[in-house]
This record gives C-alpha cells, structure tokens and sequence, in this order.
C-alpha cells in the first residue's frame, strides 16, 4: 500500500518531553539499566558505544544514536540521530524511534518535511512500523491491530519476524495494557520453548544475531514464563555476547543480565502444540539427533533412518510412529508424554479407554497425535466401530 509518511510539524506537537516518559520500547526501568551499564563501563555498553563511534554508515544508524541519546544525553549525537531521521523519512520504525528518545532536542526548525514511501502491508513488521509512526507522529490514539492468523508459522520460521513481534506486543501493551497475546495464549505460553527447541544443533552454541536478539526481546515480553527462564539462561551466556555488527545495539537494549535465568540443558528437549508443531532432539549434545515437524514438513539432522521409522524417545517424550492398521502402546513412566505421527492431517484414531470404551479422536494438521494417558493397549486408525 501506499505509506504517507507523517508532516515534521506534525511530529513536534507529539514529541515535547513530558511527565509520562518515552512511548517506545524505553521504560524508565529500562533506562536506568541502561544507564546503570554506562557508568559500569559494561562490556555491552563499550561494544555500544564503539559501533556508534566508528560505524557511521550503519543500517540501523537512527536507531543507534537515539539510543545513545537517550542514554547519554550528548546533545551531539541527538542532533545527528534528528538529521539521519530527516533524511530517511520512509524508515518509519527507526523515524518513529529517534523522535520518541530525542523529543527533548527536536526544535520548530526540524519542521515541514513530508515523503510518499511504499510500504508493505499485512506483515507484523508493518503492523509493528505503523503502529511506532502512529505513536511518534500521529494526532490520533494510535490503532491496536490483532495479529495476523498465521504468526505462530511465521514468527518460528523467521526470526526478523519474532522480533517485530516482540517489538508490537510491548508497545501495545504499553499503550493500551492489551496484552495481544490473550487471543492465541497457548502458543505464547509455549513460545520460548518452541524457539529454543526450533533451533538446529549447530545454532544452539552459534545463533544468528537475530535469533540471538529476538530471543532477548522474547524474555522481555513475558519474563514470568518458565520458558522464558530457560531462554534467558541460554540467551546470556557468555560465549553468545556480540561484539560487533548491527545487533549489538539491540543487545545492549534488550540484555538484562539481573533477570533470573535458567540453565536451558535442564529444560526437556521437546514441545508439542496440538495446533501441528513438534520439536525435539535426543539430548542437548552439539550432534544429537533433532527433529522438527511443522507447516514446513518434517525435517531432522543428525538422525539416522531407524530413528525416524522406529519408536524413539526424546527426553520424557517418546514418539510412535504409526506404520501398521493398529499399534501397540509401550508403558510409561510417570511424566512421560507420548505422540502418535506417520497419521494424515486430521486422520481419525480410536483407543480403549477408561471402562474398556472405544474413543475416537483425530490428529493434528501434521498427522500427529498426543496420546492421552487413559489410552490402554492399542491405538487403530479408523473411528469406533468401523475399524
């Protein structure tokens, strides 16, 4: 669609200090972290502050110095974060930004400049860019939008993605205390496992920047989550610490090292959602057998071919593949979780269960099927009575 950005003058009257503090992302919290870090000399405040001293051409340039103002107050740097946003009108998220954290330095001067941007539509990272325009430059409440159908398959399988995501969710609910994720809370509850898990052995000790910095922002959405412990833990550690490129900013934005973390090799190596996504890997090894099956197929590394066409266990999840008319449920110990796949999309399943009664019952999108712990002897294909 067509994006308009906002007039400057527009901007002005929206962006004089006041009493409530920074719109975006920075709450006073935040900040005094933030510049906690500074006066600390912190090694995520000194790989900072060399980006912004010797990268001037950085893509995310706005971004970085009106962080830096923000935490800084160097009159400099804000002037310049103000005339790198007067030149690139069409980057609205960085645009939005940069007159959110430098308000108090804005003058009448900066007024009156308008561009036409072509922008794209329908994405969280549109959504997340359109609702920061609306918060920096609008006259109006800016506009909550519920989230797209599909952003559990999007966001896990792109974490540019997640991030908007993360970025959206804290905004909106530091605007208008709508927590967005009511509406798909299973998902969000099992999100920061999911994206752990989702990781391939070789990403787990060497995530991309992104991974590594939306799962930052992913804790700070909810850091009360169990998941979001297990997250930080590994998020944290030293050896992940970025010192340079473009993540480093966000890293020093987003790195809370007060908040409690976990250990994530204690965390079972596998998730399930009944919505068609399973992740899983038979230990934390660097080489252990991983297993993903979701809306982009089945796809495993380090897993030998009787891995996948036998009964394998991953932690306390064992999984069963269902290769006859009827198979036989093995025994579980207390805790252990067992999924039926190999089904098609939506095939109907029929157990024994409490009473010698025959349940019908159907499987997931992908064909899989977590197996109640009532089901006795054996699981056929087909629904009660016409097996």
């Amino acid at each position: 669609m067509l994006c308009v950005a906002f007039a400057m003058n527009a901007a002005i009257a929206r962006a004089q200090p006041t009493d409530e503090g920074y719109k975006l992302l920075l709450t006073a919290q935040r900040l005094r972290r933030l510049q906690r870090d500074r006066q600390r000399k912190t090694l995520r405040w000194l790989n900072f502050e060399k980006r912004v001293e010797t990268v001037p051409d950085s893509p995310e340039r706005g971004f970085e110095l009106a962080l830096y103002y923000a935490v800084t107050r160097d009159e400099a740097r804000g002037r310049e974060a103000v005339e790198w946003a007067k030149n690139h009108l069409c980057d609205e998220r960085q645009v939005a930004l940069v007159f959110d954290w430098c308000r108090g330095i804005i003058t009448a001067a900066d007024r009156a400049r308008s561009a036409s941007c072509v922008a794209s539509s329908g994405s969280i990272t549109a959504l997340r860019d359109a609702l920061f325009a609306q918060t920096s430059f609008g006259t109006d409440e800016p506009k909550i939008s519920a989230l797209p159908p599909a952003t559990p398959d999007v966001v896990l399988n792109n974490s540019t993605q997640l991030y908007a995501l993360c970025e959206y969710l804290i905004t909106a609910r530091a605007l208008s205390r709508t927590d967005l994720r009511q509406d798909n809370s299973t998902f969000f509850r099992a999100l920061p496992n999911e994206l752990l898990l989702s990781l391939m052995p070789d990403q787990v000790d060497h995530p991309d920047w992104i991974q590594h910095i939306a799962a930052l922002a992913l804790v700070a959405v909810d850091p009360n989550l169990e998941g979001s412990q297990f997250l930080q833990g590994w998020a944290m550690e030293d050896n992940q610490t970025l010192t340079e490129g473009p993540g480093v900013a966000y890293e020093f934005l987003w790195a809370d090292p007060y908040l409690p973390g976990v250990a994530y090799r204690n965390l079972d190596p596998w998730v399930y959602d009944p919505a068609g996504r399973l992740f899983a890997r038979t230990s934390w090894d660097s080489d252990s057998c991983w297993l993903s099956n979701n809306f982009e197929g089945l796809r495993t590394k380090y897993c030998d071919r009787k891995q996948i066409d036998s009964v394998q266990k991953f932690g306390t999840l064992t999984l069963l593949p269902m290769n006859a008319q009827c198979v036989d449920l093995p025994k579980r110990q207390n805790r252990e979780s067992l999924v039926l796949w190999r089904l098609n999309p939506g095939e109907a399943v029929t157990y024994r269960g409490e009473g010698k009664k025959d349940v019908s019952e159907t499987a997931d999108p992908r064909g899989m099927w977590l197996v109640p712990e009532n089901a006795h002897d054996k699981v056929c294909r087909g629904r009660a009575g016409k097996r």
